[in-house]
C-alpha cells in the first residue's frame, strides 16, 4: 500500500482529502445508529480492545489448573476447601461457579446460572461482530455516495476549469475512504470479534463442565478426561466455529 501511493507521486499529500475523511469517518456510525444504539457501540468497542489484549491461552490454562487444583481439594477436604481459592480465581466465570457451588445451589441451578451468563457474554460478543460487519457493508456504499457528490459538484462547475479538480477529488477519494475502512478496519474487526467469541464459548464451556463435575464430585478420570479434552482442542480441531451455539 505504502509503495502503490507513493511511487512516483507526491507520497500521501495527494490523497487526503478533509470532506472525504469526515463524511467517511462520520456517517458510517450515524447511518448504523438507526439500527443499533450508542450502548451498542460501547460494547463493540471493548469487545474488539477485549478480543486484542486479552490472552485467551494463558486464560483456559488458568481455567484448567484452578479446575486440577479445585477437584483435588474437593476429594481431599470436601466443598468448603473452595474458599481458599475463590477469591484468587481472575477468570469471572469461573469464580462466580466456584461461589455458586460454595452457597449450596443444586446442579440444575448452576447449569442454568452459568448457562445464562454464557449466553448472555455470547448474545453481545454476537451483537459486536454483526456490528463491525455492518460498518464494512455500509463503508463502500457511503464511498460512492460521496463519488456522486463529487461527481455532481464537478459537473455543475464544468464552466470554471478551477473547481472541477476538488469535485474529481472528492469522487475519488471517497471510494478509496470506503473500500479502506471496509476492507482494512471494519471487516477484520468483525472478524476478530468473532474468532474472539468462539474461543470464549470453548472456555466458558469448559468451566460450565468443569463446575459441574466438582459439584456432582465426579471421579479424578471423568474430570481428567474433560481437561484433556480441552487442553488437546488446538490439535484435534484448529478453528472451531461455533455459529448459533
Amino acid at each position: 500500500m505504502y509503495f502503490t501511493l507513493t511511487w512516483e507521486s507526491k507520497g500521501f499529500s495527494g490523497y487526503y482529502d478533509v470532506p472525504s475523511f469526515v463524511l467517511l469517518a462520520l456517517t458510517p456510525p450515524s447511518v448504523l445508529l438507526l439500527s443499533h444504539s450508542f450502548q451498542d457501540f460501547i460494547v463493540g468497542i471493548r469487545a474488539l480492545l477485549g478480543s486484542m489484549f486479552k490472552r485467551q491461552d494463558r486464560m483456559q490454562m488458568e481455567v484448567i489448573e484452578v479446575l486440577t487444583h479445585s477437584s483435588a481439594l474437593v476429594r481431599s477436604e470436601g466443598m468448603g476447601a473452595l474458599v481458599k481459592i475463590k477469591d484468587r480465581v481472575s477468570y469471572d466465570l469461573m469464580r462466580d461457579g466456584i461461589s455458586l457451588i460454595i452457597n449450596n445451589f443444586t446442579v440444575d441451578e448452576i447449569r442454568h446460572n452459568i448457562t445464562a451468563k454464557i449466553n448472555a457474554r455470547q448474545t453481545r460478543l454476537e451483537l459486536a461482530s454483526n456490528l463491525f460487519e455492518n460498518l464494512a457493508k455500509v463503508s463502500p456504499g457511503i464511498g460512492m455516495l460521496g463519488t456522486l457528490l463529487g461527481l455532481i459538484d464537478m459537473m455543475a462547475n464544468l464552466k470554471d476549469p478551477s473547481a472541477i479538480g476538488g469535485g474529481m477529488a472528492i469522487a475519488m477519494i471517497t471510494t478509496f475512504y470506503g473500500l479502506i475502512l471496509g476492507t482494512f478496519m471494519y471487516g477484520p474487526a468483525g472478524e476478530r470479534v468473532s474468532h474472539f467469541a468462539d474461543k470464549t464459548l470453548e472456555i466458558d464451556t469448559l468451566v460450565l463442565e468443569g463446575v459441574l463435575s466438582l459439584k456432582g464430585k465426579k471421579s479424578s478420570m471423568h474430570f481428567k478426561d474433560i481437561v484433556k479434552t480441552y487442553a488437546n482442542q488446538k490439535q484435534t480441531a484448529p478453528d472451531p466455529r461455533r455459529k448459533g451455539a
